[in-house]
This record gives structure tokens, C-alpha cells and sequence, in this order.
């Protein structure tokens, strides 16, 4: 059987629906790799019990013949900017330092109802405010990548680090980030995953410790495309807290995948590209126009 670790989010949610293993067996292994990988600095508060707490009650469910939800078995990492009832939530500063909530976000709670589980609250910028996870009270977050020939520690992008390394690392399937000028997207670029800044007003932003609340949005991290639409169609929804969110349905994202894309068009912003680019990245992006 595949590392249970090395399996996304749609390959844990259909196999633990199958029985080909169980939730507390994914559970265990992900905490196990949380456990191992301290010298990442992902995570400011890991939550094992209760990523077991939560795999236990979807194994429960399956035994009952009872629908476990579009993550049943799945466990994430919470950014730690998400509140979360009765776990630490600091926002990565001092300021905050033992606030432990009476209360769940949105985004959160609707994951939790869908069948996920948590396996902590990730490190990120202080507040947010950040691109590189170098300004977290905790200290910075690490890039579990390395440059060829060379072992010098990188950084994982920011605000989200903690969600883009740790799911980089294996550490968890996915996790949560917020956007506000690119910190979902730019993290994971710097990782080597997907991220998706929803369009604004698409997930609630109640519960989430603010740092710009006209363009803040909150969003999934995670292996690929089909694992980002799967928590995406979880996370997204109206939601009568938050002034600004949408009264839209929200899309079969994952189901959409399927759709025939020939005839699409896609625009590349050619301000995008820069002088000094390293050739890497440029030989990357052109593979990516041709594809």
C-alpha cells in the first residue's frame, strides 16, 4: 500500500470511504510525521488527539453506513489565523499568546462538519503581514526544499508559510491560508503545491483575525488542483456573520474538472515575467504556456 502520508486529499477521502484503510490510520501517520519534522517550524501548536478525536468519529460514521462528507478522513493543518475554539490562536504574535477562543470561524467549522480533522494551527507572518514567514513571534518557518548542491535553509513564502511547508513536507494533506496580497499564492509557488485565493467574499472571513477586510480571503492549500476544489466546495458558502460574503450556490468544483477544455483560451500578463528571472523558473513558465 502507498505511504498513507504521500496521498492527497481526494485519494484519502475515497479510500477511507472504500475501507482500504481508516481514518485513524491516516491520522496517526501524519501526526507521526508532524512529531518528526520540528526543525520546520510548521506548526506553533500540533493537535493530535484531536486530528484522532476527529478520524475516530469518521470511522464510526463508515461503520454505520452514514455519508462521511466531502473531507470524511481527512486531516489539514489550520493556519493560525483561523480561530478555533479551545486552541491556542496567536496570529504568530505575542500579543496573542495563549488567546484561546470560545468560538469556531466559519471556515473551520464548515471543515470540521464536512469530516475533516485538525492537526494543529500553522506558523505564519505576524498577523499576516509578511511574504517570507520570517516575522513570526514562534520564529521562521522553514522550506522543506533545497537548491541543488546546496543545504542552506530557504524560506517558504508568507504570510501562509506554515500551510505551504507543511504540506510540501508531507506533514499534512492540506491546509488553510489567507490571501490578502498573495499570501496563499506566493507560498505556494515557493513549495511546490497548489493554492487558490477565492474570489472575495466567496469563503466567510468571520473568525479570522483580520489584516485588510477589503481584500482578505480565505482559501485552500494543498497537493493539486482536484484537492484544492474538493476544500474549496467545503470551505466556500454564504454566511449571514460576514457582511461581505456571497449570497451565490456554491460550483461542483471538483466535478467541473471533468469538463472538455479544448477551444479555452488562457491570458499570460507578460508584466509578469522580469529581468534576472532565474532560467529555471523562465524554462518552467514557457513549459507551463505550452501545456
Amino acid at each position: 500500500m502507498t505511504e498513507l502520508t504521500e496521498l492527497g486529499v481526494a485519494a484519502i477521502r475515497d479510500g477511507v470511504a472504500k475501507g482500504d484503510f481508516t481514518a485513524v490510520e491516516v491520522a496517526e501517520a501524519f501526526n507521526a510525521n508532524v512529531a518528526a519534522a520540528s526543525e520546520l517550524n510548521a506548526f506553533i501548536v500540533a493537535t493530535p488527539e484531536a486530528a484522532l478525536d476527529a478520524a475516530k468519529a469518521t470511522d464510526a460514521r463508515r461503520g454505520r453506513g452514514e455519508a462521511l462528507g466531502k473531507m470524511g478522513g481527512v486531516p489539514i493543518g489550520m493556519k493560525d489565523l483561523f480561530a478555533t475554539r479551545g486552541v491556542q490562536t496567536s496570529a504568530a504574535s505575542h500579543i496573542l499568546e495563549g488567546f484561546t477562543p470560545e468560538y469556531e470561524s466559519t471556515v473551520s467549522q464548515k471543515l470540521w462538519d464536512a469530516g475533516a480533522g485538525m492537526l494543529g494551527k500553522l506558523n505564519l507572518d505576524q498577523f499576516a503581514m509578511g511574504s517570507s514567514n520570517e516575522t513570526s513571534y514562534f520564529g521562521n518557518v522553514i522550506n522543506p526544499w533545497r537548491k541543488a548542491g546546496s543545504n542552506a535553509a530557504l524560506a517558504p513564502g508568507g504570510s501562509s508559510g506554515g500551510s505551504s511547508s507543511s504540506v510540501s513536507a508531507r506533514l499534512c494533506p492540506a491546509a488553510t491560508g489567507t490571501d490578502t496580497g498573495g499570501s496563499i499564492r506566493q507560498p505556494a509557488a515557493f513549495t511546490g503545491i497548489t493554492g487558490i485565493k477565492p474570489t472575495y467574499g466567496r469563503c466567510s472571513r468571520w473568525g479570522i483575525v483580520a489584516f485588510a477586510s477589503s481584500l482578505d480571503q480565505a482559501g485552500p492549500m494543498a497537493r493539486d488542483v482536484r484537492d484544492c476544489a474538493i476544500m474549496l466546495e467545503a470551505m466556500a458558502g454564504f454566511d449571514p456573520k460576514d457582511s461581505t460574503s456571497l449570497q451565490m450556490d456554491v460550483p461542483a468544483w471538483e466535478a467541473n474538472l471533468s469538463a472538455d477544455m479544448k477551444g479555452k483560451k488562457v491570458g499570460v500578463p507578460r508584466e509578469y515575467r522580469m529581468d534576472g528571472m532565474d532560467a529555471d523558473v523562465a524554462k518552467s513558465w514557457d513549459q507551463g504556456i505550452e501545456w
